[in-house]
């Protein structure tokens, strides 16, 4: 699914398959380290990531992160959510609520995988939970942030492969 700006709302069946998450992938470019400093410079997202607009971390497991998505007709808003796991420069999960967690929760994984010395293939995995996901699933707040990530993981592959480039 490719959700453009021009497009008219998604059907029902297509907003709601993205109810309990999604995974995106892109393969890029330059070495699994490179990626991983990349996506670890959160206060670095202002200069590139047209989804998450802001972010600051205290990247350590059981430090927080904060962040300002971008979701379009859905505002701009703040998450704040704390690092379950970091396996340097393999993976790390962070998981956070809206409310309480029963109401919203989401974990989100990003996984660095080396192909080959010059190529990663970099995954997230987007899941949600509570009592909110249909309503939000209904309304398209998940289209909306499943493009999101796609364009983070196409703005990602340009910043990296053109520093690599670069170097």
């Amino acid at each position: 699914m490719n959700i453009t700006q021009a497009s008219k709302m998604p059907g029902i069946r297509q907003r709601m398959s993205l109810m309990p998450g999604w995974t995106t992938e892109i393969v890029i470019c330059a070495p699994q380290k490179f990626v991983w400093e990349q996506v670890t410079d959160f206060e670095a997202y202002s200069d590139w990531n047209p989804f998450v607009l802001q972010a600051y971390a205290q990247f350590e497991a059981e430090g927080t992160i904060c962040f300002k998505e971008n979701l379009k007709q859905f505002g701009q808003h703040w998450i704040k959510a704390q690092f379950l796991s970091i396996d340097l420069p393999n993976s790390f999960v962070w998981q956070g609520h809206f409310g309480t967690p029963f109401l919203f929760s989401v974990r989100h994984s990003f996984m660095f995988e080396s192909i080959n010395e010059h190529q990663t293939r970099f995954t997230q995995v987007h899941k949600n939970s509570g009592l909110l996901i249909p309503y939000l699933a209904w309304r398209g707040v998940y289209c909306i942030s499943y493009q999101g990530y796609l364009n983070y993981n196409q703005a990602l592959k340009e910043r990296c492969e053109s520093r690599v480039a670069d170097l």
